[in-house]
């Protein structure tokens, strides 16, 4: 059997739909299924066309990048057109190579136009997966959704929330929601100060951080309004938060980090200059080993006033990071009773919550860790969640 996989991003890109595509793609190759991927160049300087990940898994780029998550309307218009012309001359080609059995695309748009172009050529059965609400325009979102509902297997959503938005506004039927997993064992925490302290240098992090600080990471885009405003409700509630510790050294070595870009990271780093917090909290941008940063976070924020299913939680819970979250899309049945659950916009909350946890004896930290990565290993690990996706595509 041989399968089609088409997305606009692919590990290691950034963001959680490359690395589920590439982590997908991977577990069906080892079921000796014939994966292709189609996709853009995922990294500067990639000059090759294709690229042979095994017997059973190759990958073919286009010759160009998909747009910065923070690029402006022009630039996502002629990304849309130049991949959906590109792209569609390409899968034509490649299944008159591989003569394909299903075609499995991944949101954005226009993978899923393709797709249907595709079908339509040649009586491809396809499915679709929609990984998120955050379409540029919501007409776009309803030609999709619609488009797909008709002529689909099926759409697969990564949660209940995007699935009861599509339902309850385009009356959407055909569809499933199964969540997004991830490779656990490729995660993990340090184990000794000497551990934490190389990959604070490795990480070039040793101006900032010491080796006994408390770490806290807040990782994500920002690119959207919303999150961002997030961001600086944690970063309110951390000043707060600072305020009331009585112990001099305890503030000092409490450190925040936030990771991540976007056309509204002026807002974050504006409020970190206001707030006088440049000693405690480090804006660090776009990084690629987020692996590393979690290794040596002890806690977790997020909170956003929207999510869909946010894979950063996986992947903290993964390296035995509590974490700390707003009750929306589907933190809560992420985190379960391992971590915290504040409400959108409560900068209060967050504050309280931040005492309580540092407030808390090791021991129970401790165990915290442990729930967390119990958690995620039971519920999310990716060979129990594609096993899902595997028996819809024989379905």
């Amino acid at each position: 059997m041989n399968i089609l996989q088409i997305t606009t991003r692919i590990y290691p890109d950034i963001g959680g739909v490359a690395t589920h595509v590439y982590s997908l793609a991977r577990y069906l190759s080892k079921k000796k299924i014939k994966t292709v991927i189609l996709t853009c160049r995922s990294e500067p300087g990639l000059i090759s066309k294709q690229k042979e990940i095994n017997k059973n898994l190759i990958i073919y780029y286009l010759n160009f990048h998909a747009p910065a998550q923070s690029a402006n309307t022009l630039k996502l218009i002629i990304f849309f057109i130049k991949f959906f012309i590109f792209g569609l001359i390409k899968a034509i080609k490649l299944h008159v190579k591989y003569k394909f059995n299903i075609i499995h695309s991944h949101s954005p748009p226009p993978s899923s136009f393709i797709t249907l172009i595709l079908s339509k050529l040649f009586q491809i059965p396809f499915l679709y997966t929609i990984h998120g609400l955050d379409y540029p325009i919501s007409l776009l979102l309803k030609i999709d959704a619609k488009c797909m509902d008709k002529y689909s297997k099926k759409i697969i959503v990564v949660s209940r929330t995007i699935e009861n938005y599509l339902k309850k506004n385009y009356r959407i039927n055909n569809i499933q929601w199964i969540p997004t997993g991830i490779n656990v064992a490729q995660y993990y925490h340090v184990d000794s100060e000497k551990q934490k302290q190389e990959i604070i240098e490795k990480e070039k992090l040793n101006s900032f951080l010491q080796m006994d600080d408390f770490i806290i990471s807040y990782i994500g885009y920002m690119n959207l309004h919303q999150k961002v405003m997030g961001m600086i409700n944690f970063l309110k509630a951390f000043s707060f938060f600072l305020k009331n510790l009585k112990n001099k050294d305890d503030k000092n070595r409490i450190k925040l980090l936030y990771i991540g870009e976007g056309k509204f990271s002026f807002l974050l780093k504006r409020e970190i200059q206001d707030l006088r917090l440049n000693r405690n909290v480090l804006f660090m941008g776009k990084r690629k080993n987020i692996k590393n940063i979690l290794a040596i976070s002890d806690l977790v924020g997020l909170t956003s006033y929207i999510e869909g299913f946010p894979i950063i939680l996986l992947e903290a819970m993964a390296s035995k990071v509590p974490c700390i979250a707003t009750n929306t899309g589907e933190i809560k049945h992420i985190i379960g009773k391992t971590g915290y659950i504040v409400s959108p916009g409560s900068i209060y909350e967050i504050q309280k919550t931040l005492e309580e946890f540092y407030s808390l004896p090791e021991v129970d930290k401790e165990m915290k860790k442990i729930d967390s990565f119990i958690r995620v290993k039971n519920c999310f690990e990716e060979e129990y969640i594609f096993r899902k996706i595997f028996n819809l595509i024989f379905k």
